[in-house]
């Protein structure tokens, strides 16, 4: 379990949307000023989106431009991650290509051809041999101050050290509707917010707001001491905007 500490932004689910990460990712480095952050992607990077290349490169790039920051790994992104590592079997593959929008990831790295899988996976790892490692070394949980950020959620009832990957992957049902309190409060995505903003909760804060779909992709700010800050960008016409929001409560 990995921990940071000082100003780190979380960004919700990017599913391909480079064109609204870039700006956010601009608009933090301008929002931390002089002081250093850190920048933790809450997962499914890639996928149902036009872009999930760009959108693995960017995040590449903010490992060197935010020193410190870290990618957890999100369902999507496994596909992806077992596909390169040939671990993918037929049915999840059909399941990837065909039902959760990885047609679309394939489409960005290959423009214009239908690969099998393994072709896929051959040219990844090439030509793109960053991106496999940006996978493989991403994790579950990241603790900062009171908070604990992961893809999905937890299993309510678990302590934190325990939890499956499987559940910080893949939980919906029993951790949305826990209303209890957890460890720590719970910074998640996957799950896209009914609201299609940043919604606050006592025990979780959620930040999928639905980028492949709503052209709104969200970043919270956690800074020990400080109130929350929500950054989100979203597409005004043919432009892109950054702005702060107010969540829902």
């Amino acid at each position: 379990m990995e921990r940071l500490e000082g100003q780190v932004y979380a960004i919700g689910d990017v599913h391909g949307r480079a064109d609204l990460l870039r700006p956010l990712l601009d608009a933090i480095e301008a929002d931390a000023g002089d002081c250093p952050a850190q920048v933790v992607f809450l997962g499914d990077i890639i996928d149902r989106g036009p872009d999930s290349k760009e959108a693995l490169e960017l995040v590449d790039e903010a490992f060197d431009r935010f020193p410190g920051s870290q990618l957890i790994l999100g369902n999507h992104d496994e596909y992806l991650l077992l596909a390169l590592e040939g671990l993918l079997t037929d049915s999840d593959a059909v399941n990837w290509l065909d039902g959760n929008g990885g047609r679309a990831t394939t489409e960005s790295y290959l423009p214009g051809t239908r690969p099998s899988v393994g072709q896929f996976a051959d040219f990844v790892c090439n030509y793109y041999q960053h991106h496999h490692t940006l996978l493989k070394d991403a994790v579950c949980q990241v603790l900062v101050g009171d908070y604990c950020l992961v893809h999905a959620g937890i299993r309510p009832g678990i302590a934190l050290d325990s939890q499956s990957s499987t559940d910080t992957r893949l939980i919906r049902d029993d951790f949305l509707s826990h209303s209890g309190s957890f460890e720590k409060v719970i910074v998640h995505g996957h799950s896209v917010t009914h609201s299609g903003l940043p919604e606050v909760y006592p025990n979780r804060i959620a930040l999928d707001t639905g980028a492949y779909a709503t052209n709104r992709l969200t970043a919270c700010k956690l800074d020990a001491g400080n109130a929350l800050t929500f950054l989100i960008t979203r597409l005004n016409g043919v432009e892109v905007i950054v702005e702060r929001t107010s969540p829902l409560r």
